[in-house]
């Protein structure tokens, strides 16, 4: 029963911390570089000169979070571009999704979803499908 207890007081102190980490609706909006990339998995040597330009790319995106709920990924690589997105918050685990404008009212299909987390005065958005966590400025 103690331990019980214990792991249940470690989860809600867990879960306390990220929620307070995490950026709201309204700090997410305006337009934001990133300073650092870091792969956050293991690939192998003979993809390095890939994986070193794609950090190149990210190094010139930015990420436009606008108050109506548009999104732009203004990215050089074409495939990964979003120039038509639109962002909502999920509550549920503090994440921004981003979706294309069509399927802005569903919950069938998304293009990205970043989980923000505030460390010390950084801001980090981790993108956990492409395994990357990336230092942010909000640069306005």
């Amino acid at each position: 029963m103690k331990k019980t207890t214990g792991l249940i007081i470690l989860i809600l102190i867990f879960v306390l911390q990220v929620k307070a980490q995490s950026l709201t609706e309204n700090e997410i909006v305006g337009t934001w570089s990133v300073l650092q990339i870091t792969v956050l998995t293991k690939l192998p040597d003979d993809q390095k000169k890939t994986i070193d330009r794609l950090k190149e790319a990210f190094l010139r995106s930015k990420f436009e979070f606008n108050a109506d709920h548009t999104f732009i990924f203004d990215f050089e690589l074409e495939k990964m571009k979003i120039s038509n997105g639109y962002w909502k918050y999920n509550d549920w685990n503090k994440s921004f999704v981003i979706q294309d404008q069509k399927d802005k009212d569903t919950n069938n299909w998304k293009l990205m979803e970043i989980y923000t987390l505030r460390n010390g005065h950084k801001i980090v958005f981790q993108l956990h499908d492409i395994f990357v966590e990336l230092v942010m400025n909000k640069d306005f």
